[in-house]
């Protein structure tokens, strides 16, 4: 008898283009957060200017967006969240 081989899961992202989709997914989002987090701290201790309110806002909601970007792309990339 031949065994056949195991159905893999759609989801499983270890390897191939699936993987490199989520690698680069979160390195797009680190650099979101990498470049608002910047000019929310350039002011206060870089010694730069300040935003305005409004735009501080939108630089918070980014890096916000920034982070959760990079941590999905980078667990589907791990492949966590599988079960196994």
């Amino acid at each position: 008898m031949v065994a056949e081989p195991e159905a893999r899961d759609p989801r499983e992202a270890s390897g191939g283009p699936v993987a490199l989709v989520f690698l680069l997914v979160s390195l797009v989002g680190l650099g979101v957060s990498l470049a608002t987090g910047f000019l929310i701290v350039r002011g206060p201790f870089l010694g730069g200017a300040t935003l305005p309110p409004v735009d501080l806002f939108v630089a918070l909601g980014g890096f916000v967006a920034g982070i959760v970007t990079f941590s999905w792309g980078g667990a589907k990339s791990l492949g966590a969240g599988l079960g196994r």
